[in-house]
């Protein structure tokens, strides 16, 4: 890349729209490598927290993609690896989502008492998981099948534009899904927190926890708003001939999204099993308590008689 980045490349064959810098796709290789290793280290080993094991495997597929930026750089004229390296970046951050989603059923279960398990109506926690879940899959899905039909022949041709509108489609699905999931975290926020109905014995540091998904996810929109903004200016707009946004709104938001559960650990909070267990322990234990008051008004009532 030229100092500026924004220069095209000198080879006419090249697949790529300026002149990368490798330099700045070695360091984001090495940045994201450390991440991932704190990371699989922190889910895996030290608190064994498997249900957190999708946010490893994206923070895996950040170096996987990012390396694979670095073999391109060098190859400019392949268009394999770049497609390669332009699908796993764009997928990457599904998988970090779907860590955020899974997060908030857990929030749910561990901290508001089984009463208030609906912060939404008709949407009990475990229920509200698997629809972002379902979502978030078909939502990388799109995404997947829209960059690889655009990038088919070298962002060229007549399969650009249909892959281009797939994409900001699966795009478009996962910021709405994502709206959506931040207006619900914040309503268990404000159950929790202003309505006071946070258990007594939720785990400690759960808002500490909570901020921690804010940031992710507040990082994840941006990136998602960006790539959106990216695709719908097509391949000759500004954002495709202009290194520096890749790495203002796409690298650097990825990186503190991921980044982040290195100092606000889910499994330091919610444990190993995610807080569940504990809930439903707490369930039956009040299920059982309500059982015993209504066979003691059982026994009141044939007593008066």
């Amino acid at each position: 890349m030229s100092d500026s980045g924004t220069a095209p490349a000198p080879e006419e064959t090249s697949v790529w729209q300026y002149n990368p810098s490798f330099a700045l796709a070695v360091l984001a290789s090495v940045l994201y490598g450390l991440i991932f290793l704190a990371i699989f280290y922190l889910t895996i080993i030290r608190y064994r927290s498997w249900y957190f094991t999708c946010v490893v495997v994206g923070a895996a597929v950040e170096v996987a993609g990012y390396a694979l930026r670095c073999y391109s750089i060098k190859r400019p004229t392949e268009v394999a690896p770049f497609a390669t390296t332009l699908s796993l970046i764009v997928v990457a951050p599904i998988l970090i989502s779907a860590g955020n989603y899974l997060l908030l059923g857990r929030f749910i279960r561990s901290v508001l008492p089984p009463s208030h398990d609906k912060i939404a109506p008709l949407l009990p926690s475990r229920r509200i998981t698997r629809i972002f879940v379902i979502s978030d899959i078909l939502s990388g899905l799109v995404q997947s099948s829209g960059s690889g039909i655009a990038s088919s022949d070298n962002w060229t041709g007549p399969n650009l534009k249909i892959g281009i509108n797939i994409l900001i489609g699966g795009l478009a699905l996962q910021a709405g899904s994502f709206v959506l999931f931040m207006s619900l975290l914040g309503r268990f926020h404000f159950l929790a927190r202003r309505r006071m109905l946070a258990r007594e014995d939720a785990p400690r540091g759960w808002e500490r926890l909570l901020r921690g998904v804010y940031i992710s996810s507040g990082m994840i929109l941006i990136r998602c708003i960006f790539r959106a903004a990216e695709f719908a200016e097509g391949v000759d707009g500004y954002s495709f001939r202009h290194e520096w946004l890749f790495w203002v709104f796409e690298a650097v938001p990825m990186l503190i999204a991921i980044g982040v559960y290195c100092f606000y650990h889910p499994g330091a909070v919610l444990g190993r099993d995610g807080g569940g267990k504990k809930k439903r322990a707490s369930s039956d234990e009040e299920g059982e308590e309500l059982g015993s008051r209504r066979r003691h008004r059982r026994g009141k009532g044939h007593g008066t008689r």
